[in-house]
């Protein structure tokens, strides 16, 4: 029994020892490659060097190992992430020549999905536009967590062709929806071609996005089949439409406003009321006026006091005299601290 303990605390011992040790040498291979890395950046070295600098440092370190390589990746991903201008120019060619694009797709050829997402994460994190043909196979996957990923990795590798969102089959959350339009204003890629078939999309989220590109692209010419989506069933479609009226000051669509404001909620008339703001006449006066006078929600209320104030400003020195409270409305939109 004593010589089994014995035996039993040698083996934990060693264990120990040998786990600090591998720890040791992962943190000392870290160091190296971080300041490596940092280096090569920084030295704007031109490709020839970088080449031959990256061969013997791989001499240096147990580049072989799976997690030295994780390393050298992770860390060139969080310098792309980090560094901004020509200070990246050449992390593509170091994730080449450490022969990282290869490591990469291992990870897209695993039967996992979860694993398969990782891989496009590193091209997409990366911007490896070379990437994207392993992509796009995963377009139509069973799996759709992994859909959703393929096309939101598409985003960033095939900037100078997005007509393959008209095709993506589910509902695309807000989030999701912001990092679509931020890659959109940092790439500024060229118009869709199919973009006016996107307005037309069963897929609700295609829709908004289409308005939102139009919007972006400044697409004066399809105003009429944007103002057509006020019929939609979907009032998240219309207030999208809404929002683009103001966005794109579509000065024929007041009067489309005016009619649509009785069959909207409460969200979408404050939206209706702030895009008469900018595109409203004598007749949105007269429609405010109106509104006003009957009972309605507080909320939709302040917010077209606002626009009749935006619209003229003088209008109230006449109009309202002894309601209490739109006067106290007036006051505090001509001065909030009131």
């Amino acid at each position: 029994m004593t010589l089994f303990f014995l035996i039993l605390i040698i083996l934990l011992i060693t264990n120990r020892w040998r786990y600090e040790s591998y720890k040791s040498r992962i943190k000392s291979t870290k160091t190296k490659i971080d300041v490596f890395l940092t280096s090569l950046l920084f030295s704007f070295s031109d490709e020839e060097t970088i080449i031959a600098d990256i061969k013997q440092f791989k001499k240096e370190i147990p580049f072989e190992k799976k997690w030295c390589k994780k390393i050298i990746l992770n860390e060139i991903i969080y310098l792309k992430q980090n560094l901004k201008g020509e200070i990246t120019d050449n992390i593509h060619l170091i994730y080449e020549q450490f022969g990282l694009f290869d490591y990469t797709l291992k990870f897209l050829s695993n039967k996992k999905w979860y694993v398969k997402s990782l891989g496009i994460y590193q091209l997409q994190t990366l911007e490896y536009t070379k990437g994207q043909s392993y992509v796009r196979p995963y377009l139509k996957h069973k799996n759709k967590i992994l859909v959703s990923n393929a096309y939101f990795g598409l985003i960033s590798l095939a900037s100078d062709n997005l007509d393959f969102l008209n095709d993506y089959p589910d509902s695309i959350s807000l989030k999701n929806e912001i990092k679509i339009m931020d890659i959109l204003h940092s790439k500024k890629p060229p118009i869709p071609n199919n973009l006016n078939e996107w307005i037309v999309s069963k897929n609700p989220s295609v829709v908004k996005l289409g308005i939102k590109f139009m919007v972006f692209y400044n697409c004066f010419n399809e105003t009429q089949l944007i103002l057509d989506l006020l019929q939609s069933d979907d009032e998240t479609i219309r207030h999208e439409v809404i929002v683009a009226v103001n966005d794109l000051i579509i000065i024929g669509a007041e009067q489309v406003l005016i009619d649509q404001f009785d069959n909207e909620q409460k969200a979408n008339r404050i939206e209706i009321l702030k895009s008469l703001c900018t595109i409203g006449t004598i007749k949105t006066e007269k429609f405010v006026h109106d509104l006003l006078i009957n009972s309605i929600d507080q909320d939709v209320k302040l917010q077209a006091v606002y626009t009749l104030n935006q619209l003229n400003p003088v209008y109230f020195e006449n109009a309202f005299e002894g309601n209490s409270e739109i006067t106290k409305m007036v006051k505090h939109v001509k001065d909030p601290y009131i």
